[in-house]
């Protein structure tokens, strides 16, 4: 997968501690190239020679503290991974820790099993970026030899080709985002909260606390967004395996499960039989749970709520439906019902807006359309084709 394998660099002063560090972790991973260091001046030395993917450093060391060595390899290389420990009375280094990008921070005494399941994490975001990176140039390199196709193909290659380039550069831009941009001002918050939390906890009154209660509660909903905007572009990655599947029973068994976990919902369903399709079976079954799930969110204003799931013929095509009698919608703002983040109802169902989303990028990568039509109050319906079907 990678063109040289991963590498650690450890920094401690305290040589019983860094010999044991090493040790330890050559012995959890006994095919990662382990570096040792006893101070910072030292440590950067060793990361110029040999450009350790991944830091793990004391902060409180003599001569070049923990945070001014990793601001020099940031700077030298931005994507390093540093982890950096220190006692929970050196608080105060946190902040420039933040300021300067470390990835991680642990507080001593260090346990190897957090130290681990941090690494861990290091490991297999630097193998995900090491694929990514390998699959883009197995693409450039497919490019290539397109190229060299015949003079009859030419053009359609060109214009193939220049579609690849488009999304794999939209995809990378936003895997990038979200590993990056995005999530990085969480991390502040949540790194500031903590401290004021911890280090002014008799000092701040009571709606302070609520304050912060409030901040860290908005901060876990905004990592929620992104990790699904995360399932979103997986779903235009993920590979098709195409195979028969039964939309009748995925969709009682989808039904079942709403209706276990709300009990105390009256709901009547209506599924028709024989409703078999080729398709992907795990992006067809998140098709049915977000547009049935859908159903379900926007009737739960009603007593009595009717809901079907079947298959008819438009424009003599066989196109499949899901129905309610819901809140419905405005026909008007039927554009942005597809569209990440667009809700027509916020505040009154729950929801981040990016299931709809989801639902268009499916059915579009299985090569059929996904329309819907409603009105207020009148209740909604979404009408889905798949060209291929038994």
């Amino acid at each position: 997968m990678r063109t040289q394998p991963l590498s650690i660099l450890i920094v401690e002063d305290d040589a019983d501690t860094l010999v044991s560090l090493c040790n330890l972790t050559a012995m959890r991973y006994p095919h990662i190239s382990i570096h040792c260091s006893d101070q910072g001046k030292n440590a950067l030395e060793t990361y110029l020679r040999h450009s350790p993917d991944i830091v793990v450093t004391d902060i409180s060391m003599p001569v070049m503290d923990g945070i001014s060595m990793a601001a020099e390899m940031k700077a030298l290389n931005p994507d390093v991974a540093i982890i950096a420990f220190t006692s929970y009375t050196e608080s105060s280094y946190l902040l420039r820790a933040i300021e300067v990008g470390i990835d991680n921070y642990l507080l001593k005494p260090l346990l190897c099993e957090k130290l681990y399941a941090v690494i861990d994490k290091q490991i297999r975001l630097k193998n995900e970026l090491a694929r990514r990176k390998q699959v883009e140039r197995a693409l450039l390199k497919s490019q290539n030899e397109l190229q060299m196709a015949n003079v009859l193909l030419e053009q359609r290659v060109k214009e193939r080709t220049a579609d690849l380039q488009a999304s794999i550069i939209e995809l990378e831009s936003f895997s990038y985002s979200v590993s990056h941009d995005l999530r990085a001002p969480l991390r502040h918050i949540n790194s500031f909260s903590t401290i004021l939390a911890e280090e002014f906890a008799d000092e701040l009154p009571e709606a302070a606390r609520l304050y912060l209660e409030r901040i860290g509660k908005a901060s876990t909903r905004m990592g929620a967004l992104i990790d699904h905007l995360l399932q979103l572009s997986r779903v235009g990655r993920a590979e098709l395996k195409l195979g028969p599947v039964d939309l009748s029973e995925m969709a009682q068994g989808i039904v079942s499960s709403l209706q276990e976990t709300y009990p105390e919902r009256c709901v009547q369903v209506a599924v028709d039989d024989d409703m078999t399709v080729l398709g992907d079976q795990e992006l067809m079954t998140r098709l049915l749970e977000n547009l049935l799930g859908n159903a379900w969110k926007y009737t739960s204003k009603k007593p009595l709520a009717h809901i079907e799931f079947g298959k008819t013929a438009l424009a003599g095509q066989e196109t499949f439906f899901v129905k309610d009698d819901g809140a419905g919608f405005d026909m008007a703002y039927k554009d942005n019902l597809f569209v990440a983040f667009q809700r027509l109802h916020s505040g009154e169902f729950e929801g981040d807006g990016i299931g709809l989303a989801t639902a268009q990028r499916i059915v579009h990568r299985h090569g059929g359309h996904i329309w819907a039509g409603g009105g207020v109050d009148q209740g909604a319906t979404f009408f889905f084709t798949l060209p291929v079907h038994f």
